[in-house]
């Protein structure tokens, strides 16, 4: 009689044991359905399109260069379009270049006698000696070193394919207008300049 009231106890603890199992399996199932709803699917990161739209990587003139963002030679921010509520003339130059210091003057005058804009890009990766020079010359515009850095690995001249381009004259439409090559044709910035303000006032 013992025997079968043990083996009776023994399947019922067994049952029990059972049911208590799969009472907590569907309660977790359960509970891991109710958290799915609550959990929010990760979200790309959100695009400025303002610095990609209607913009091309190779400057031509003619095209509609891209916004983005620049750290001048005191590590301050700004945007392209930033300079473009007027017309800007980009000037692309070396710390070596025995003309610089001569166009520096011919663009202080376009500066004060026409309502420009001007960024100048130095290839070379002295920034205490380029705020020197700018401090020197008094240069009232913002400037910028390419340090191979900030342009996906690159120089600034290269990626945009501007080698061998002296000075690009950018119009508030955003579109390049001239490409001068050599920095010994800034005369053709002057030329420009004067036809384009001539043409404004008519």
């Amino acid at each position: 009689m013992n025997f079968f009231k043990n083996r009776l106890s023994s399947k019922c603890c067994f049952v029990l044991t059972l049911f208590l199992g799969l009472s907590l399996f569907s309660n977790a199932l359960r509970a891991q359905g109710n958290l799915k709803p609550n959990i929010a699917p990760v979200e790309a990161a959100p695009s400025d399109s303002e610095f990609t739209e209607k913009g091309v990587t190779v400057w031509t003139e003619g095209s509609i260069v891209s916004n983005f963002i620049f750290n001048d030679i005191n590590n301050k921010k700004f945007k392209l379009y930033d300079l473009l509520d007027k017309p800007l003339v980009i000037e692309l130059w070396e710390l070596d270049n025995t003309l610089a210091p001569k166009n520096k003057k011919y663009l202080k005058k376009f500066y004060s006698q026409y309502n420009i804009n001007i960024l100048s890009i130095c290839s070379e990766d002295y920034p205490n000696e380029i705020r020197k020079l700018s401090k020197q010359q008094d240069l009232k515009w913002s400037a910028i070193y390419d340090d191979y850095r900030r342009f996906n690995g690159k120089s600034f001249t290269k990626t945009h394919g501007l080698r061998g381009a002296g000075f690009v004259i950018i119009t508030p439409d955003k579109k390049i207008r001239m490409i001068v090559d050599n920095t010994a044709n800034i005369g053709k910035v002057g030329v420009y300049l004067q036809q384009y303000f001539a043409a404004q006032s008519e």
